[in-house]
């Protein structure tokens, strides 16, 4: 029952987590081009 889920979880969890940092990367991006605009 829980291998399974641990199969699961290790693949999600790693592109949880590229997606969170590309997330940030992009984010912390548009601020930079916002603000540079907007100054």
């Amino acid at each position: 029952m829980g291998t399974p889920e641990l199969v699961e979880l290790s693949p999600s969890s790693l592109m949880g987590g590229l997606h969170g940092s590309l997330a940030t990367y992009m984010a912390l991006t548009f601020m930079k081009s916002v603000y540079s605009n907007y100054i």
